[in-house]
């Protein structure tokens, strides 16, 4: 077999390390509101803050090649103050996620610009969530849900979101009781 070019400097594929499910003191390091046709959303952009798995985020950015995607966001969607049921779920999230700011950072009053977001600290719930690329499945953790610094200690883990599968519905064969009558053909 021939030695290939560049075989001394050519990089061994290395394990990824995989943020574990549980409970994480977060860290935002930006946060800004990004308009849509159809709604505007607050795209957070956060890190681990401490523990063996801080700036576990910025890690994995500073290892990717190419076009960098920061891994660690979460998106809060705006209210439209439309009055609709779909609006008032919004609203309660939308402050859900504000008190636990408020509450893990004393002193922090939200005071509507979202890049005063940045540097605050809250709780993140990360569980897994199965994906399929080209047939082939597995398991990738991600935020579901924020609290306060304090809770996330004791929080419960959430079960492991699963793909949706096809589930093949069998038609109940008609039943043949003889006779050429019930023949088909």
């Amino acid at each position: 077999m021939k030695k290939w070019n560049g075989y001394e400097t050519t990089q061994v594929i290395g394990e990824k390390r995989k943020l574990p499910v549980g409970g994480y003191v977060c860290k935002i390091i930006d946060a800004n509101e990004e308009v849509y046709g159809w709604g505007n959303v607050v795209v957070i952009h956060f890190d681990i803050a401490e523990g063996p798995y801080k700036n576990f985020y910025l890690e994995q950015y500073e290892k990717q090649k190419g076009d960098k995607k920061w891994k660690g966001t979460y998106r809060l969607t705006c209210p439209k103050d439309d009055g609709s049921e779909k609006d008032e779920r919004i609203k309660k999230n939308f402050k859900t996620f504000i008190h636990h700011i408020e509450k893990s950072n004393t002193g922090y009053k939200w005071d509507w610009n979202e890049h005063n977001l940045r540097a605050k600290l809250f709780g993140g719930i990360f569980g897994e969530k199965e994906y399929e690329i080209e047939g082939n499945t597995g398991f990738f953790t991600t935020l579901r849900y924020t609290t306060d610094i304090e809770s996330v200690k004791t929080a419960i883990i959430p079960k492991p979101i699963l793909l949706k599968r096809d589930t093949v519905a069998t038609a109940k064969a008609p039943e043949f009781n003889g006779g050429d009558d019930a023949l088909p053909f």
